[in-house]
C-alpha cells in the first residue's frame, strides 16, 4: 500500500492525461486543461470530471456546465462533450482504464 499525494504530480502538457492509480478497472487521471478540446463521445462509458484547480466547463449538446473547484460532473456513456478552461486548470478524471481519452 502506498500513500498517493496529488500535489506532487507534475503535469507536463495540456490534454496530456497522466494516470495516477487503477482501482478494479476504473483509471484515475489527472490532466491539465487549457483551451476546448474536440467535441467527442464515449459510447460504452461514463466518465467523472472533478476540478481540482481552476474552472472547467463541460459543453454538452443540451447545453454548459460550469464546475469550480471542488466541483465535479458525470458524463453519461454516450452524450456527445468537449471539456474547456479559459484559464490552465487541473481535473481528475474517473473512468474504466479501457476508456479512450479522445473518445469514439
Amino acid at each position: 500500500m502506498e500513500k498517493i499525494n496529488f500535489k506532487e504530480y507534475s503535469l507536463k502538457g495540456i490534454w496530456e492525461p497522466y494516470e495516477v492509480a487503477f482501482v478494479d478497472g476504473t483509471a484515475l487521471r489527472m490532466a491539465k486543461l487549457k483551451g476546448a478540446y474536440k467535441w467527442h463521445t464515449h459510447k460504452k462509458e461514463d466518465e467523472f470530471f472533478l476540478v481540482v484547480k481552476g474552472k472547467v466547463k463541460i459543453d454538452t449538446e443540451q447545453g454548459t456546465l460550469e464546475l469550480n473547484e471542488w466541483e465535479g460532473c458525470l458524463v453519461k456513456k454516450g452524450l456527445r462533450h468537449r471539456s474547456r478552461a479559459e484559464e490552465e486548470a487541473t481535473v481528475l478524471l474517473i473512468e474504466p482504464a479501457k476508456t479512450k481519452t479522445i473518445g469514439e
